[in-house]
């Protein structure tokens, strides 16, 4: 008899449908030039690490229970905090970057986190069901815009690098309006 599901619990299209996803998303990444390659990756999430095991920038999707987008700053341990703490004195200046690249609709989270020893700076988006083709389209290029922007504000307190210029004429492009997501009839 064959499983319908893998040993995790997520069926097999759902699991198909994900890989998919971040296929699309990373290659989609590396011709805009918007994010480093990424560090880490699971079922709905990809993570580009600023400081290893310490500050990382992640992007998700999260269909239940809230469907949701998202991309967010998390640190962990004594490095992480230390950078938390970096990134919150310059919150006056980053903040306002930030919120530029996000529109009008997502949710911005600072200094929140649902996970014990962490620290989060996220930015949450709702996006909701059925994910077909277009929505993955429009979170693709939201997460990659916002992902870039959370990169350059946050990479550049470690001393990394920022992004390649290039991706904002390149986004004009490929990104719908600032506005989110907007409105999908299923």
């Amino acid at each position: 008899m064959k499983y319908k599901r893998t040993r995790t619990g997520i069926t097999r299209q759902d699991l198909a449908q994900d890989r998919a996803f971040w296929r699309d998303l990373l290659a989609r990444r590396t011709s805009l030039g918007g994010l480093p390659a990424h560090s880490a990756g699971g079922y709905r999430n990809r993570r580009f690490a600023i400081i290893r095991d310490a500050a990382w920038v992640t992007l998700y999707r999260a269909a239940f229970p809230f469907p949701q987008v998202g991309v967010f700053l998390r640190c962990a341990g004594l490095a992480g905090e230390a950078f938390f703490t970096l990134a919150d004195r310059t919150r006056p200046a980053i903040e306002p970057r930030l919120r530029a690249e996000l529109g009008p609709d997502p949710a911005v989270e600072w200094g929140a986190s649902h996970h014990p020893g962490m620290i989060d700076i996220a930015a949450i988006l709702s996006a909701p069901l059925p994910w077909d083709e277009s929505a993955a389209e429009q979170h693709i290029a939201w997460m990659l815009r916002v992902g870039a922007a959370w990169w350059n504000c946050f990479g550049s307190l470690a001393g990394g690098p920022e992004v390649n210029n290039t991706f904002t004429a390149k986004r004009a492009r490929h990104a719908p309006a600032k506005g989110g997501l907007g409105e999908r009839s299923g």
